[in-house]
């Protein structure tokens, strides 16, 4: 989909939305929605640079709560370690560290297929959070709800916002003036050229499910700090949700095509209608059936965006 008809959509959603309750402009609600989104916007951002390389990761879910949960248990007195934050910060990314370059070693040097790595990466991560804990991980400690909960001034503005927008310029530079950026819209959009220029797309691959991991651990121990507790239970929907926003944005699957102002478009437009959803009181399963919904409109208008750019099409 297009920019122009991303922001159309929030507007409408936001119009709708307003109507139906009051209470869903004001900034009481507009903030803590945009703590909400932020999370899944750090995912998608990895996501996004998979996608372009012609990949997937499935296990941004796993990934997000595994780091999350090494946190807590390393910064928990009651049922951890009890030691500083930092050493758990440390060793919460370094797990995330650890899964971007298994998912990068087995697509690039095993050349197993990445839906098949990420997917079997995302159930190891689901046992291994079995093995550590069965239950939330609850950490009161101002160290720990630093990058979570903090917030700024009488509106009380929240440091995850701002965190995801330092990402977003960052990596949007990154991605569309650095050579590294170039390298990963080559590779995805024709290999056979990034082949013949000299790029070793296998080192692309690998770094991107690396960032991709490093990404997704830290919005895991980011929505750890937010709530004060490290959930096994997070991120179950952050694989399909982190895709639809790409795509939606107008990121291709096949690879090459995509920007992360659409991704960053494509998650506010889906973060926006479930929270909309949320406050009329739509049920979970009703909100699953909208988030899988819109993916696949978002990739019915990408080829019919296709198709009409055929020669021969009136």
């Amino acid at each position: 989909m297009s920019k122009f008809m991303l922001l159309a959509l929030l507007v409408v959603e936001m119009v709708i939305f307003s109507q139906l309750t009051p209470y869903f402009m004001q900034l009481d609600n507009l903030l803590p929605v945009g703590r909400e989104i932020a999370t899944l916007g750090i995912v998608a951002i990895g996501q996004t640079m998979c996608l372009l390389t012609g990949g997937f990761n499935l296990s941004v879910g796993g990934n997000a709560a595994i780091s999350g949960i090494v946190t807590g248990y390393i910064c928990s007195p009651a049922v951890g370690l009890g030691l500083p934050y930092g050493v758990g910060f440390a060793l919460g990314m370094l797990v995330a560290l650890a899964i971007g370059v298994a998912n990068g070693t087995l697509i690039t040097k095993a050349k197993i297929n990445p839906l098949i790595t990420t997917l079997a990466m995302n159930f190891i991560l689901g046992g291994a959070i079995v093995l550590i804990t069965k239950q939330p991980i609850t950490v009161n400690t101002e160290a720990f709800k630093f990058i979570g909960a903090t917030t700024f001034g009488d509106v009380r503005f929240p440091l995850p916002i701002i965190t995801l927008a330092i990402l977003y310029v960052g990596f949007g530079l990154m991605m569309k003036y650095s050579v590294f950026g170039r390298r990963i819209y080559c590779t995805g959009g024709n290999p056979l050229a990034a082949k013949v220029a000299g790029i070793n797309s296998e080192r692309v691959v690998f770094n991107v499910y690396v960032i991709s991991a490093l990404l997704s651990g830290f919005a895991g121990i980011q929505l750890a700090s937010r709530i004060a507790t490290a959930n096994p239970n997070i991120g179950s929907t952050y694989a399909l949700e982190s895709i639809a926003a790409a795509v939606l944005g107008g990121t291709i699957l096949a690879g090459g095509e995509g920007t992360l102002l659409g991704t960053f478009m494509g998650v506010l437009v889906t973060g926006v209608l479930s929270n909309g959803l949320i406050m009329i009181g739509v049920s979970q399963a009703w909100r699953d059936i909208a988030m899988g919904s819109i993916l696949i409109f978002a990739v019915f208008m990408q080829i019919m965006t296709k198709q009409s750019r055929k020669p021969g099409k009136l």
